[in-house]
């Protein structure tokens, strides 16, 4: 199957406001080819255990991913919850949790 889907990985610049708290002062999105893929069942069991909602999975080239922790896929936000290394060394896979109420 080929990477034919387009997410965008989004880089989060993180500042501190007046008082100290910390806030994002920007961010960066960098477009990448996936693959998108299922949940596997047991992927899913064992993160709704720990409170955790995945919904789909993206497999990206490994060069591409610099720990980022939020894609944007079909203008829908998405918190990476998990990547697991396949037994390829160019890919890594992305287990993903849609976000909710966020644009």
């Amino acid at each position: 199957m080929p990477y034919q889907e387009i997410i965008y990985l989004i880089n989060k610049v993180v500042g501190t406001d007046d008082i100290g708290n910390d806030v994002v002062s920007s961010e960066t999105t960098t477009k990448c080819y996936a693959k998108a893929q299922s949940i596997r069942t047991n992927e899913f069991y064992n993160a709704v255990e720990v409170g955790l909602n995945p919904s789909v999975e993206f497999v990206v080239k490994r060069l591409n991913y610099n720990g980022q922790d939020e894609i944007d896929w079909n203008n829908e936000r998405y918190s990476v919850i998990r990547t697991i290394d396949p037994k390829n060394k160019f890919d890594i896979v992305l287990v993903c949790e849609k976000k909710i109420g966020v644009n």
